[in-house]
């Protein structure tokens, strides 16, 4: 926002702060007074510092005072409540595990404890601290053998983290990868003993020893224009198949703009210690309508996808988590822009259109970022609300979950405020716009 004096909006984290400086113009005060209104209602998501009330009588223009220096900030939108993101299921427990970017969480439940309850249910363990190095975290995997649990930070951090899962509370990892930039998803092949990430603007997957930490460098990269990946997301394993699902958005840079990225050293994240590369500023991306690519476990280097989904018939509209159903011969994956979940014979390939849908206003996906196939049932987890939804596995149309997993109380409001990197008053509508 602009002017010698104004309101002043900052993002920090999962939150925006509002601060204030004198001399208002009028459409400043209007803004102040939508400020005011907000608080008095007492709105779910405004959040008031008390100091503001000290001995003031109620919140209003007249007994509104302008601060200068170290203040408080007139209010805070954010969400108490964790978002899920990621998921995963552990077949031997059936512990279902979530992470959390919006409070920097894991979260671990039983399975029980999704039910026809409408009040939020109790994690049985709860990581989350600075001590934990978990972050803007997004795909989570699980490992039965080694009782193991990992996630990825997608966007600031760079690394993932490893916990045993008995962890609980502040606590620092087992062991810590550090990934390249913006690595999403994160899939287990105990056949291979590997771990595979999703990384988004090099449009490329990265594998690595399953026990692999601090800064060793992958075994193999899949990368380059013939992949056909754009902007990875979702990744999942089909260790009977020897293949590895990859979703994408979409979003696709060319490699002149992406040589001066590498996989292998993530302190250097954007530049290459080889002086003679250079990028080349002319070179411009596209739009390709969202996908999910399969390549054989073993691929390496710039190589053609084994299959593509991809074409208007599929309904794919932002694809994130999806999972592979070897044992019924299918893969589902989590539609986010469209608020669905789609299905696909394992081996489908082209334009072509789902075998059954998930979607419509009784089914209650909202923004769905994981999805698992545990058994019997098909667990969706939503970032639009404060749920994860348990389907029958072959669930298809407009149907009700069976059961639901929810983190806060049933119709508690979610900011969707996710990794926001900026923000702008619109003073016509006298709207905040916050870009995720």
């Amino acid at each position: 926002m602009t002017g010698r004096n104004a309101i002043t909006a900052l993002m920090t984290g999962a939150a925006l702060v509002v601060l204030a400086s004198g001399g208002r113009s009028s459409v400043e005060e209007s803004f102040v007074a939508t400020t005011l209104a907000a608080a008095e209602a007492e709105a779910t998501m405004c959040m008031l510092p008390s100091d503001l009330q000290e001995k003031k009588g109620p919140l209003s223009k007249e007994n509104y005072q302008l601060r200068e220096g170290d203040i408080t900030p007139v209010r805070m939108v954010f969400d108490p409540y964790p978002s899920f993101n990621g998921m995963a299921i552990d077949p031997a427990t059936g512990t279902v595990i979530l992470s959390d970017t919006n409070r920097k969480s894991l979260l671990t439940y039983e399975r029980s404890a999704a039910g026809r309850d409408n009040a939020a249910a109790e994690p049985v363990r709860q990581i989350m601290g600075p001590e934990t190095g978990i972050g803007f975290v997004a795909g989570v995997a699980v490992d039965p053998r080694h009782r193991e649990v990992m996630t990825v930070n997608n966007d600031v951090e760079d690394r993932m983290v490893v916990f045993d899962y008995d962890a609980h509370g502040n606590v620092t990892p087992k062991r810590t990868l550090y990934v390249p930039h913006q690595s999403w998803g994160v899939a287990l092949s105990p056949k291979r003993d590997e771990i595979v990430f999703s990384v988004q603007t090099p449009n490329m997957i990265v594998w690595y020893k399953r026990d692999a930490k601090g800064l060793e460098p992958p075994v193999r990269v899949v990368k380059g224009e013939k992949t056909g990946m754009a902007d990875p997301h979702g990744v999942a394993v089909d260790d009977a198949n020897d293949e590895v699902f990859v979703a994408n958005h979409g979003n696709w840079r060319p490699s002149e703009l992406i040589t001066a990225y590498t996989a292998y050293d993530p302190r250097e994240s954007r530049q290459e210690l080889d002086p003679t590369k250079r990028v080349n500023e002319q070179a411009r991306g596209r739009f390709r309508l969202g996908s999910v690519t399969v390549f054989p476990a073993s691929a390496s280097g710039d190589v053609a996808a084994k299959r593509t989904i991809a074409g208007p018939l599929t309904q794919l509209d932002w694809p994130m988590g999806l999972a592979v159903d070897a044992a019924n011969n299918e893969i589902a994956v989590a539609s986010n822009g469209n608020d669905a979940i789609l299905f696909f014979k394992r081996d489908a390939q082209g334009n072509v259109q789902p075998t059954r849908v998930i979607r419509g206003a009784r089914t209650g996906i909202k923004s769905p970022m994981g999805v698992v196939v545990h058994g019997d049932e098909l667990w969706v987890a939503n970032f639009g609300d404060h749920t994860a939804l348990v389907f029958p596995r072959n669930a298809a149309g407009n149907v009700a979950p069976t059961r639901v997993l929810r983190n806060a109380p049933q119709g508690t409001p979610t900011t969707g405020i996710g990794n926001p990197y900026a923000v702008a008053y619109d003073s016509k509508r006298k709207q905040l716009l916050v870009p995720n």
